[in-house]
């Protein structure tokens, strides 16, 4: 059975790719991974990666090596957490590309998002916006309510309030009140 790398090996091959490996290579996973495999790999290599487990060391490379490696470790972490942003990662990459620019990442979220920490639920609450504002108020109720399925926020509560109280909302499935 062949040994595990030391952290400093597997610090320097991480640093050393920070131009070439994905962001699953950073968080130890395979693409086809769900997000609790991403969350949790993530909170491993955060742990053994943290700048401060090297601040001790006399070597300012290493040290300078885990800030970088470490800042790699969360970007990856927070593109790959969120669905829509994986998505878009994950295109790139069939396209050659190892990272998102600082522009793909920095998507701002909208007020209702900012109320919704699950980032599977943001994506219903998004979802549901957009499709209220197309007037598809059926497909806005469901996304909704599978949103607050995930997370009981009060901007989906909202949002649901405000899609069965449009005049023309009587043709919706769920409960009236």
């Amino acid at each position: 059975m062949p040994e595990a790398p030391s952290t400093l090996d597997e610090l320097a091959t991480l640093h050393a790719g920070l131009d070439e490996l994905s962001y699953y290579a950073y968080l130890g996973v395979e693409p086809a991974c769900d997000y609790l495999e991403i969350r949790e790999a993530y909170y491993r290599r955060a742990q053994r990666f943290h700048p401060d487990r090297f601040l001790q060391r006399s070597d300012e490379e290493v040290r300078s090596a885990a800030y970088s490696v470490y800042k790699r470790i969360a970007e990856a972490y927070n593109v790959l957490i969120d669905p829509q942003l994986r998505i878009v990662y994950d295109e790139a990459r069939a396209q050659g590309q190892h990272r998102l620019s600082d522009l793909a990442r920095s998507r701002r979220l909208s007020a209702d998002e900012r109320q919704v920490t699950n980032p599977f639920a943001r994506v219903y609450i998004r979802s549901a916006r957009e499709k209220l504002s197309a007037r598809r108020l059926e497909s806005a109720w469901v996304d909704a309510k599978l949103g607050l399925s995930l997370e009981d926020a009060r901007a989906f509560r909202l949002l649901i309030e405000e899609i069965e109280s449009d005049p023309e909302g009587e043709t919706l499935r769920g409960p009236r009140r």
